[in-house]
């Protein structure tokens, strides 16, 4: 069950939290009355208890009483347990559906967010709170709950002390405003410390990640050993904080418990004096004691449970800002539900579009035919990825527009748009599951010969051929046991599978050799006329054969023409050639 899908996050934890165990709260109730039930049923134990001390100290007890008493004890102690059992059962059972509906809200939440966020957030920051912090909301909203439900135990047993002695009531409850104020102190410290404590969490995450991922770097640069040492500083800021809100939440709970025992003490010395001036019967003074014990388990569990209330207060809060980010990239009042199938044609006008404040692109202007194949060239970090990004809708530009089929992609729900575009990026990512599942994650539903044709094209079937399994080979994580080449003619193939009406590949054939770029392009040509493609390269040799070719330089589209104009013209694009034929022969002699 998917709880918030359509609703929005509250603002406060507790709200929150209130709003995802809402479908529960049957379950939280019968757990509740569990507690209620078989918290009477646990004050008959003192009773027993009293009534067989008398009858000892009056010498009346014989043995089959004392094997019916010892009986009574003995069901009232089992019938204890299994309500324990099935209030726990119930209790923590929601508890976990509850985290359920949370992760996967979080996980889908995550998956809407604009790439603006991920630019922000650390992959590790945004693991940890999908792990450790959900992890501390459902123990609060579990074992916290519970225990909570259990202190329904201290009003019953007061009021069974009440019964037996009101005075030693009365002097075993002297200590309590001490806890009081124990826990003003330590639920001020726990909450502030608790933040500092997930926070440094995400931080070592977020390390260990960068490393995982970056592991072939830190090898072949010889960076390890730095690399652990950073880690051990970062581990060891993370154990100090931990160590600090350790020994403050052992300290609750030892402190509570001490009250708990100084409150015993109390009753022993005053009641024994009691029972020897007769004013108290020791079968009362048994049973008085008795419930003290009972009453101490639930009073030392405080200290327990005001450490889960923080802890999931503050993992709560740190999931509310995740929940609390609104994608910028989302169908909005201008979305128009009216859109007929998108043909392919592209126009940028007057684009404008930076990162923070750098300027990537400055008043680009360009026009696409639906069907024509258009290349973007131009050296690195001249705004190329950028005109791919806008058109995917990864980012808006900050000023001008982009059209498609002559409307703008704004007024076009995300969904369609991107449903229409087949995007190689110059990063390729490759997920840990069988290369078929990688081939045909754009259409899960793809045949056995269209999966062959889409390898066949990138030039990747006699690569799938030569695995172990074939389509049905595990990759490693990222597609570790994948050259880049192999990686990227995989990723032209999962593109070119959607047939999709727009094919964008972002220098898609870098890591490709010479002899296979052509044949891939070759076969693109059969793949292109068909939907209107566009090839990013800073390689002129991938682009000479498109219908038309725009240079970009410093964000701004310089050049325009075929090949042949662009060289006859002399200008950057011709400069750009003649190097790479240069580099060219170069390399062959």
């Amino acid at each position: 069950m998917y709880v918030s899908e359509h609703k929005a996050i509250p603002d406060h934890p507790f709200r929150t939290i209130l709003a995802y165990n809402r479908p529960y709260w049957w379950d939280y109730l019968r757990g509740a009355l569990l507690a209620v039930v078989f918290g009477l049923v646990g004050l008959a134990m003192p009773l027993v208890i009293r009534a067989v001390v008398s009858r000892l100290e009056d010498g009346t007890m014989s043995t089959s009483s004392l094997l019916l008493y010892f009986s009574l004890l003995l069901a009232i102690a089992a019938a204890t347990g299994i309500g324990r059992y099935y209030q726990r059962s119930l209790m923590i059972g929601a508890s976990r559906k509850c985290e359920y509906d949370l992760r996967n809200d979080y996980f889908r939440h995550v998956q809407r967010l604009s790439q603006d966020f991920f630019r922000r957030k650390k992959t590790g920051d945004i693991m940890a709170r999908a792990v450790n912090d959900l992890n501390y909301v459902r123990m609060f909203i579990g074992p916290g709950v519970m225990g909570s439900a259990d202190m329904v135990r201290v009003p019953l047993s007061l009021a069974l002390m009440v019964y037996f002695s009101a005075k030693l009531t009365l002097i075993a409850c002297l200590p309590m405003p001490l806890v009081s104020l124990m826990v003003y102190a330590f639920v001020a410290y726990m909450h502030q410390q608790s933040r500092v404590v997930q926070e440094q969490f995400s931080k070592v995450t977020a390390r260990v990640q960068e490393n995982l991922a970056g592991a072939r770097v830190v090898k072949a640069y010889g960076a390890a050993e730095r690399e652990q040492r950073d880690f051990r500083k970062w581990s060891a800021r993370y154990m100090r904080e931990s160590m600090k809100l350790a020994v403050v939440m052992n300290f609750a709970w030892v402190s509570i418990g001490a009250v708990v025992g100084l409150a015993i003490l109390l009753v022993l010395w005053r009641g024994g004096l009691m029972v020897i001036n007769g004013h108290l019967l020791l079968g009362d003074l048994m049973g008085f004691l008795v419930c003290v014990i009972m009453l101490a388990w639930p009073l030392a569990q405080f200290g327990w449970v005001l450490t889960l209330y923080q802890r999931g207060a503050v993992s709560m809060n740190r999931i509310s800002e995740v929940f609390a980010e609104v994608p910028s990239i989302r169908d909005d009042d201008r979305t128009r539900h009216d859109i007929p199938p998108i043909e392919g044609a592209i126009a940028f006008e007057h684009v404008y579009f930076g990162y923070g404040d750098r300027t990537v692109l400055n008043d680009v202007n360009f026009e696409i035919h639906a069907g024509q194949t258009v290349a973007i060239v131009g050296p690195t970090g001249g705004g190329k990825s950028s005109l791919a990004s806008l058109l995917t809708r990864e980012y808006d530009p900050v000023s001008g527009r982009v059209l498609v089929d002559g409307v703008d992609a704004r007024q076009i729900p995300v969904a369609v748009l991107r449903d229409a575009i087949g995007h190689v990026p110059q990063d390729t990512f490759l997920f840990s599951d069988t290369v078929r599942a990688n081939v045909t994650m754009g259409r899960p539903d793809a045949t056995q010969e269209e999966s062959d044709y889409a390898c066949d094209v990138a030039q990747f079937r006699e690569t799938v051929a030569g695995l172990d399994q074939g389509y049905d080979t595990l990759l490693g994580e990222r597609g570790v046991n994948l050259s880049g080449g192999e990686k990227q003619r995989l990723a032209i193939a999962r593109a070119i599978i959607r047939d999709p009406k727009i094919l964008i590949l972002d220098d898609a054939l870098s890591s490709v050799d010479t002899d296979t770029e052509e044949r891939i392009l070759k076969r693109l040509e059969e793949v292109t006329t068909a939907r209107t493609s566009i090839l990013i390269s800073h390689r002129v040799s991938t682009v000479q054969h498109a219908d038309a070719i725009f240079v970009i330089e410093d964000g701004r589209l310089v050049e325009r023409g075929t090949h042949r104009e662009l060289l006859a013209l002399g200008g950057v694009y011709a400069k750009m050639y003649a190097r790479q034929q240069l580099e060219d022969e170069l390399e062959k002699s």
